[in-house]
């Protein structure tokens, strides 16, 4: 399936064109309107909501692959969970189906302004964000796997790279080798390509912070002075922007990663940082310096305010329900990490590695099922999780961690654990909420000897544990003889008062 997105400032252009096609029918949305006139009228709805907004409308078509057929109400649940996983769960829109075509599409009018906050729905990496939604609806409706832009914009490696990783990851999983099998070097070119251009800077720019990451880099001029050409190389090996892929060569930087070339201004400069280059930086300052870029281009997350009121109704329930101790309830409170806000949501403070506050996840159920929703998608970002450290000194290097599946896991997983130990254990351990393949902090885990990975006994933990143990060679499954750690948990409390009371009672054990 594919997804093309635009953005523009008028709905009644953009109506009118997907009325007119031959055949065109409304198969779904969340408007009342039946053509484009109404539609367009019932449109200024939300426009009133954020008069200064100017690119407020938000245009997606979708087109499913050859071999795929889907009928309208397909269409119409597939339109709906793309709306919603973008981040527009509280915007109108309506679905247009087509057939002026030989590829089965839907196209999508919305608007951008949500009608709850009057706000614009963030489109930070909404082109990342689509592939990744669209790869997984391909996936739950069992449709035809399309490959997405960023891998076709990426050379895959060759047969023997590939035979290499693989040898060097069974000797790894084997014990003859001590650290996993690193990327390889195009890859990592790649990567540093990637993470250097996510700003768009200059050409200038990018190439002195490539030379930074120990890229050496070598771009040709034709006659006239212009530049025609760009290669790569990093510890001896070279690679022509062709042979990396169609993002990373010279035009394909500027159209792809977005980066700013403007020969008169950057010719001069680029000419100098190819004659005396920058030195490269320290590791670990490098690391610092790429994530500050990252950081920037990623949306802001602002924690909602607390109803302290209500935190004493949430600390009862899951001390006398939950079974969960008041140092970790109360400690993740007094951190500001797990509260109730205005709306009496149940939220858990999602942060990055170093702390960073990136968004939150919402338990609205919590006497039905032990599921969470990303607070606002539209500032929630990837590189963020709910987690708790415990055990050790708070300031010892964590020498062990388990992937959960919830919070309410994570902290029901910690109880056990600690009344398994008789206590706080003795290293630094981590429960992290990571039960997404596609969104685990692959980096930090690779330093690890083992990863517990210990997600629900259920289908959808059991089907993530599938996923992540072919990506962490290194990990463990735990699991529970119970469908998620609170019965796990309240089953072991009960078996340990059970073995209280025959001790009082005089039995031995």
């Amino acid at each position: 399936m594919i997804g093309k997105q635009t953005k523009g400032r008028g709905f009644r252009h953009l109506l009118d064109y997907l009325e007119s096609r031959d055949e065109a029918q409304i198969i779904g949305g969340n408007m009342s309107g039946r053509n484009a006139r109404e539609l367009a009228r019932e449109f200024k709805l939300s426009r009133q909501l954020n008069s200064d907004a100017e690119r407020v409308v938000y245009h997606v078509s979708l087109s499913a692959a050859k071999g795929d057929k889907l009928d309208d109400e397909k269409w119409g649940e597939i339109g709906d969970r793309y709306m919603k996983e973008m981040g527009f769960d509280a915007n109108q829109f309506v679905i247009f189906r087509h057939h002026n075509t030989d590829d089965d599409h839907i196209h999508i009018a919305a608007s951008r302004i949500r009608i709850d906050t009057g706000l614009l729905v963030h489109d930070s990496w909404d082109y990342v964000r689509s592939e990744k939604v669209l790869r997984q609806i391909e996936q739950d409706y069992d449709l035809v796997q399309v490959q997405g832009s960023r891998e076709k914009l990426n050379r895959t490696p060759s047969t023997g790279q590939i035979r290499r990783i693989r040898r060097e990851q069974e000797e790894y999983s084997s014990g003859k080798r001590d650290t996993p099998p690193e990327r390889i070097i195009k890859e990592q070119i790649q990567q540093t390509i990637d993470r250097a251009s996510v700003d768009n800077p200059q050409m200038p720019t990018l190439i002195m912070r490539l030379q930074q990451a120990s890229v050496s880099v070598r771009t040709g001029f034709t006659r006239n002075g212009k530049s025609k050409g760009i290669s790569y190389e990093k510890d001896g090996q070279a690679f022509s922007g062709t042979q990396l892929g169609a993002a990373y060569t010279f035009p394909g930087l500027q159209k792809h990663r977005g980066i700013d070339y403007q020969p008169e201004r950057d010719d001069e400069p680029i000419h100098e940082l190819l004659l005396k280059p920058v030195k490269p930086l320290p590791i670990e300052q490098l690391e610092k310096f790429l994530l500050l870029i990252e950081r920037k281009q990623q949306p802001q997350f602002t924690p909602p305010p607390e109803d302290k009121v209500v935190w004493q109704v949430l600390h009862k329930y899951l001390s006398e329900k939950r079974y969960i101790p008041d140092y970790i309830s109360q400690g993740l409170h007094n951190n500001q990490l797990l509260y109730m806000d205005e709306q009496r949501n149940i939220l858990f403070i999602k942060r990055d590695l170093d702390g960073e506050k990136t968004g939150a996840l919402v338990w609205s159920k919590p006497r039905e099922n032990h599921r969470t929703v990303e607070y606002d998608q539209s500032t929630s970002t990837q590189k963020g999780w709910f987690y708790l450290r415990l055990g050790g000194q708070p300031t010892d290097k964590v020498e062990n961690v388990f992937l959960c599946s919830t919070p309410i896991d994570a902290m029901s997983a910690a109880t056990y654990l600690i009344s398994s130990c008789k206590g706080l254990p003795p290293t630094r351990t981590m429960l992290i909420v990571a039960d997404d393949p596609n969104n685990l902090p692959m980096e930090f885990l690779k330093g690890f000897n083992r990863v517990v990975v210990a997600f629900n006994n259920d289908e959808l933990g059991n089907k993530a544990a599938s996923a992540v143990l072919e990506l962490l060679p290194q990990g463990k499954r735990l699991k529970t003889h119970n469908p998620d750690w609170s019965q796990e948990l309240e089953a072991h409390l009960r078996e340990e008062q059970q073995k209280l009371r025959k001790q009082d009672r005089g039995f031995s054990l």
